[in-house]
């Protein structure tokens, strides 16, 4: 498509005319419907990883194991609650730039990082799982099967949360690139 063809069909779109205390409502962060979804997950995981947190010293033998391993699991549940956070702070402020070629730029930078945040997190989330419910166990032949079999599980999981991620991105990049032939 030539830049004047866009450019004639830009202008040719009619704009719903809205009264600038309607678009101020659209722009508050209390009524953005991607910021409310991400609350209500934030509030979710709080409060199912704080139930857990309360149990789990009884529950899961905790007050058995050394304090570091009690730690570990602390920091790998905390590791949702604040990508959670991050991914909340990252949406509220989503994209600035004077022209929408530097807005996707500072999009995919930013985008880049998140995902980069996202993979660690989910990794470093599963490791202190891990760590903490295989401390103390007598491994038997079965056992390591076991093991093996959970290990492929996150694995798999990780790879699929890393193509998704790699998808996003180069879709974005495909965006970038159109925009630069543009000129």
């Amino acid at each position: 498509m030539e830049i004047d063809d866009l450019k004639s069909d830009w202008n040719a779109i009619q704009s719903i005319p809205k009264n600038e205390e309607t678009l101020l409502l659209m722009l508050k962060e209390n009524t953005h419907p991607v910021l409310k979804s991400i609350r209500k997950q934030i509030v979710i995981e709080v409060t199912a990883w704080s139930l857990f947190l309360m149990v789990y010293y009884s529950m899961f033998d905790g007050a058995t194991k050394p304090l570091w391993i009690n730690l570990v699991l602390i920091i790998a549940l905390l590791m949702p609650i604040l990508h959670s956070f991050y991914g909340y702070h990252y949406n509220k402020y989503l994209a600035d730039g004077s022209n929408i070629k530097m807005a996707l730029e500072q999009l995919y930078a930013r985008l880049k990082k998140y995902a980069f945040i996202t993979v660690i997190a989910r990794v470093g989330f599963i490791c202190g799982l891990l760590l903490f419910f295989s401390y103390n166990i007598h491994f038997t032949t079965t056992k390591y099967f076991l093991l093996l079999l959970i290990l492929v599980v996150f694995s798999i999981q990780i790879f699929v949360l890393y193509q998704v991620w790699a998808k996003r991105l180069g879709v974005l990049q495909v965006i970038i690139r159109a925009f630069s032939d543009l000129k």
